[in-house]
């Protein structure tokens, strides 16, 4: 065992600081009168000292090594700690240590004197106070001391599984919340949570062999947002993800599949014959996931259709249907955009497969009172618009869903999402993440018609029924 004790005083007729026999008996700012030290020893922290190498007061550590001066082998120059939570900026040393140096502080009850020591103490044992935040696989837990609420909630919850947890003096009556606590909780208006996964409950409750659903998303930049689709709780409940202004350029990398889904996608690039200018300009692009076990073609070029921003998918078995996603730049002139639009819409309705489910974001507010002239051409080939509510912050409906056959509708509604902070400057000022939905039902009124009327009908009554169809519209 080394014992560690440097308090000087400054000799008054030399002016030099001399080390002292004794120690001073206080603590000064985290600094030990003394310490008492071995190899293996279980040690925390007093002070910050250097956050990049994890050297912060509470910070646990083993002592691992002794670091002594040539000249003279009894004095302690530095300490090698092996910190339990390592910190991979580590700058010093190869050998997987960070080293302590002394700290000095004026003792001030004592004029003159200085204590060079090293800013721990030992930490075989702590408080519940002192673990505060504390994550570790294992640990010995005595209830002796609890006197204050939460304080057994704490102490129990350190560890990261059940089997490294080992409790002793164990008294069941100091495991107890603050009563103030309770009654807040008691008090707060409970939320419905019924809509939070609307999507899930609607899928739920309909025959998944007689329902086939799609999911539009104006993503603002897919492979900014990919991580945030492949973790999303529901839209890998969709057979169809349609994608728009997912700023694509010519190479899709292989981290923008998704598992399950065959991908088809367009870029701006590649979408303007006539408008040289508006392709050469980032941004755009569309993009359609189906599900593998779905068949489906692309049809990936429509006479006369020359300066449109599109894809077209073809399903072809289980059921069939036309699926397409659109983007129209706010830049882009209204006039040139309707005759491609409505060269689509003909080519769309010679293939004459229906229901024919035409999702984008058309940057025309459906909910201003004025002329819409996009929702107009498709009015006038026969199509209905089914999202009623706004879908951005500025509560305007820029995005669309378009149904050839709206008497299939069976279900709309838009859902409004968490914006993750780390895209936010990926989002446009005007747009906030929103989610709508319709399902389609062939013999049935357009939209939000209670689910119960359908499923109530007995398997002879829906014999009859084509494929319902389950449109769900979005914003990242």
């Amino acid at each position: 065992m080394l014992k560690l004790f440097y308090d000087y005083k400054k000799d008054a007729r030399t002016g030099t600081m001399e080390l002292q026999a004794t120690p001073c008996k206080d603590e000064f700012n985290g600094l030990a009168a003394k310490l008492e030290l071995a190899i293996g020893a279980r040690v925390m922290l007093t002070r910050n000292i250097d956050l990049s190498q994890g050297l912060v007061n509470g910070a646990f550590a083993k002592l691992a090594t002794l670091v002594c001066s040539p000249a003279n082998p009894t004095h302690v120059q530095r300490l090698g700690l092996d910190l339990d939570n390592k910190n991979p900026r580590k700058k010093s040393g190869s050998d997987n240590l960070v080293y302590l140096e002394r700290s000095e502080e004026n003792v001030t009850k004592k004029k003159g004197f200085v204590r060079r020591q090293f800013p721990i103490k030992l930490a075989f044992a702590c408080t519940i106070h002192k673990v505060q935040g504390m994550t570790t696989s294992s640990a010995v837990v005595s209830f002796k001391q609890i006197f204050q609420a939460g304080m057994g909630y704490v102490a129990v919850s350190r560890v990261t599984s059940l089997s490294g947890l080992h409790i002793i003096d164990m008294d069941e009556s100091k495991l107890y919340a603050n009563p103030d606590i309770t009654e807040s909780l008691n008090n707060m208006q409970k939320s419905n949570l019924e809509h939070i996964m609307p999507f899930y409950h609607i899928s739920q409750s309909l025959d998944r062999d007689s329902t086939f659903s799609v999911i539009h998303h104006n993503t603002q930049g897919l492979p900014s947002h990919i991580q945030d689709i492949q973790a999303h709780h529901e839209l890998c409940l969709s057979d169809v993800l349609c994608f728009t202004e997912t700023r694509l350029q010519g190479f899709v990398a292989s981290s923008l599949h998704l598992d399950g889904y065959t991908m088809f996608e367009r870029s701006r690039h590649v979408s303007y014959t006539n408008f040289s200018d508006m392709a050469r300009k980032d941004g755009g692009g569309v993009a359609i996931y189906v599900k593998n076990h779905i068949v489906a073609h692309e049809i990936r070029y429509v006479h006369h259709v020359t300066d449109l921003e599109f894809v077209i998918v073809q399903i072809e078995a289980p059921f069939c249907a036309l699926i397409v996603a659109v983007y129209r730049p706010p830049t882009y002139n209204v006039k040139p955009f309707l005759d491609n639009l409505t060269a689509l819409l003909e080519y769309l309705e010679m293939v004459d497969i229906h229901p024919i489910i035409v999702c984008g974001d058309f940057n025309e507010n459906l909910l201003y009172y004025g002329k819409k002239p996009i929702m107009d051409v498709f009015t006038s080939k026969g199509y209905t618009q089914v999202i009623s509510a706004a879908t951005t912050d500025r509560h305007t409906l820029l995005d669309a869903i378009y149904i050839s056959r709206p008497q299939s509708c069976l279900h709309s509604e838009h859902k409004r999402q968490s914006v993750h902070s780390e895209k936010l400057v990926k989002v446009r000022d005007d747009k906030v993440k929103t989610c709508s939905s319709a399902t389609l039902h062939p013999d049935g009124d357009l939209c939000n018609r209670p689910l119960k009327e359908y499923n109530n009908k007995s398997n002879n009554d829906r014999s009859h029924y084509f494929k319902n169809f389950k449109v769900v519209h979005g914003e990242t």
